[in-house]
């Protein structure tokens, strides 16, 4: 047992209290009738005093009382060293139990015997027992991404302790970054037979046939005929954004093998005016109809050292133009101001930028994340998801060597968590209620009896 507060024992000096009180006990004197006074000389003024303990079970109660709430007031407490709770877990999916457990038995039994416990690698992480082998289980669909699971692990699984997951490494799983974990996380691959797919994929509407394998997954655009997707773009004479932007169309165009119409004599599919000037009739009627329209905000400049998010990619941010009218955000600076938000028209979709497509504004236009941002906006696809690829069941694609190696959270996070302070005041507090009912009881029962004598 320790002390949060040690400082609080001086409360033990309380314990003298008691001690005074029984030991200062003063007798009241007695009234004696005798025949005659005669005998009797001049009384000197005296009083009786006793200095001895009477009652010592009513006097222990009430030192013990104090000597009780001193300790509380110290606050005791105890270390509890969680890694020793047990050997670690095992972690596997139950719907693929008896697979695995057929292909890793060796090590699964050994780890078992070390006092290992076995647990549903999924939401609730549910014991397992061996017994389960025999038994088929289907997936419950409720399965949480890999990394989700492994950050719920941070919070159960005692620090420093060993945790085995034998689970598919597809990149698919994990994600792109792994989380930080506080305990020795041992990744078990499961060796799958079919290590190459194939599917056909739709984006920008154009057919992809897509080829996987655990290092890539190739893309090779199908020979088809697209239609051209039409730019009208008007900048303000003496202005150079409009090469940025045509840069990043072109590359988009190189991407989706479509071509690219600028200006074109008849109706745009999408419009880019880059300038200060409110848009012009005439340019926005020039925009088909459920086309789009992507203007400058106008208004006051506001020079700031921030960053554009976009779908979680900072970029840095010097000046923007303070926005407002509140429309659907869908860029954002670092303090949560419109970059770029979206007004749906009955004609147009209106795209609102609070910056510029120019270096001294930003440095969107050096960043990859420029062309993939503007594509979703010039080739609307609306069957398809972010770029139409990443997500796909067939992806073979596993984590590099260089990421298995999870991140630890730091050493003395991990010792925190390994030692963890348990309170035990409640003990006290009941204690000491306890002994103050009996030395209540005691106190009363004792004063009934002294009324009874008189």
């Amino acid at each position: 047992m320790q002390f949060l507060y040690p400082i609080g024992l001086l409360a033990l000096a309380s314990v003298l209290i008691p001690i005074i009180i029984h030991l200062w006990n003063v007798k009241q004197g007695k009234t004696l009738k005798i025949g005659s006074i005669a005998l009797l000389g001049e009384s000197a003024r005296a009083s009786s005093k006793s200095y001895k303990i009477n009652d010592w079970l009513l006097f222990i109660l009430r030192c013990l009382l104090l000597a009780l709430l001193a300790i509380i007031i110290a606050q005791p407490f105890k270390k509890n060293n969680l890694s020793t709770k047990n050997s670690g877990w095992i972690l596997i999916e139950r719907s693929n139990f008896s697979k695995v457990f057929k292909t890793n038995r060796k090590t699964i039994d050994s780890l078992t015997k070390l006092g290992y416990q076995i647990h549903d690698f999924n939401l609730g992480f549910n014991l397992i027992d061996l017994k389960d082998t025999s038994k088929t289980y289907t997936p419950t669909g409720n399965l949480l991404n890999h990394n989700s699971l492994l950050n719920q692990l941070n919070a159960l699984v005692p620090a420093q302790s060993s945790v085995y997951l034998f689970t598919d490494n597809r990149l698919k799983n994990f994600g792109n970054e792994l989380p930080a974990v506080s305990y020795k996380l041992v990744l078990k691959t499961l060796n799958r037979a079919d290590t190459t797919s194939n599917w056909i994929t739709d984006y920008a509407g154009k057919k992809f046939q897509a080829v996987s394998t655990p290092s890539s997954t190739i893309y090779t655009a199908v020979n088809d005929v697209s239609s051209p997707f039409r730019v009208a773009v008007y900048e303000t004479p003496g202005h150079a954004d409009k090469q940025y932007l045509l840069a990043a169309l072109n590359a988009i165009a190189g991407f989706s093998g479509r071509k690219i119409i600028f200006n074109p004599a008849g109706k745009a599919d999408i419009g880019f005016w880059l300038s200060e000037e409110p848009v012009s009739a005439n340019f926005k009627s020039a925009i088909d109809t459920n086309g789009t329209l992507f203007e400058y905000a106008k208004g006051k400049v506001i020079a700031e050292r921030s960053f554009i998010n976009i779908n979680g990619i900072k970029v840095a941010l010097y000046k923007r133009i303070e926005a407002t009218t509140t429309f659907d955000k869908k860029w954002t600076d670092g303090f949560g101001n419109s970059i770029l938000s979206l007004q749906e028209t009955e004609k147009l979709k209106v795209f609102h930028l609070y910056t510029r497509f120019n270096p001294q504004w930003n440095q969107l236009v050096w960043n990859e994340v420029f062309v993939k941002a503007l594509m979703p906006m010039v080739i609307v696809d609306k069957s398809a998801g972010e770029f139409g690829f990443e997500e796909n069941a067939a992806d073979q694609r596993q984590i590099a060597p260089k990421q298995r190696k999870f991140t630890q959270t730091n050493e003395s996070a991990i010792a925190l968590k390994a030692n963890q302070d348990e309170s035990i005041s409640h003990i006290f507090w009941l204690a000491a209620f306890i002994i103050l009912l009996a030395e209540r009881i005691l106190s009363f029962r004792k004063k009934a009896n002294v009324y009874d004598k008189n």
